[in-house]
């Protein structure tokens, strides 16, 4: 599975250098996007727990692959605001009767990243002024801020061996655990409607299926916890 989203990531980025200089219709243009995330985890133990709403903005661009434009190398520089909320299992003893019990603790997670989609559309014919698209690609995401509202286990000041309540963390800097880097498989599709010349209304949908660990170094029960990332978006953009 490596090696094919390795040979996707080279092809993505050879063809573009390749044709980019026999036709020079490039087009750039601006996009908002809000988007629907959620988390993966991938431990027993630990279970996703809620959506949380966000949003995509930033910069467009697309070189064509073939002279007629159904084919373009699209890519840009975005802002995503994304992540999700997941559940832990702890298990504690009560100062009251010293019964052993079990309780979930939820942690939600704000993040941000800088992406860099590197994908291929794949446009129809323009019928009336519309043209229907579909992608397909990988994106690049570089954390720049991670925040959560974690609830952790209050422990009695004597001993330490008994949990006496529960509190939560919130807007906590979680970025130490964080992993810089984050992968994901792009697919979407839509239309665009052309005004005039190269101004074109884009609307459509894209899955972001992340396909690394968004957590870095972190462990629980022993393991190390891995935890992926997805997001749904609308797409809403002009191109000049």
């Amino acid at each position: 599975m490596k090696k094919a989203y390795a040979l996707l990531f080279t092809m993505l980025v050879a063809v573009p250098m390749a044709n980019a200089q026999e036709d020079a219709s490039v087009h750039f243009g601006i996009k908002l996007a809000p988007n629907m995330s959620w988390l993966r985890p991938d431990v027993k133990g630990i279970k996703s727990s809620g959506n949380q709403l966000g949003y995509t903005f930033g910069l467009m661009s697309e070189f064509p692959i073939n002279p007629s434009g159904n084919y373009r190398f699209a890519t840009g520089l975005f802002l995503s605001s994304i992540g999700g909320s997941y559940t832990q299992d702890y298990a504690f003893v009560s100062e009251v009767g010293g019964i052993e019990q079990n309780k979930e603790l939820e942690t939600k997670m704000m993040l941000r990243y800088i992406e860099l989609p590197l994908t291929i559309k794949m446009m129809t014919n323009e019928i009336g002024y519309m043209r229907y698209f579909g992608t397909l690609g990988v994106s690049a995401g570089f954390n720049i801020r991670a925040r959560a509202d974690a609830e952790y286990p209050v422990l009695d000041d004597l001993s330490g061996a008994y949990t006496i309540g529960f509190a939560v963390l919130e807007d906590e800097d979680i970025q130490s655990d964080i992993n810089l880097f984050r992968a994901a498989l792009v697919i979407g599709g839509g239309l665009e409607y052309n005004f005039s010349g190269n101004t074109a209304l884009l609307v459509g949908i894209t899955y972001n299926n992340g396909f690394t660990n968004i957590l870095n170094d972190v462990d629980y029960e022993g393991k190390k916890a891995k935890v992926l990332n997805d997001y749904l978006e609308l797409n809403l953009g002009v191109f000049f």
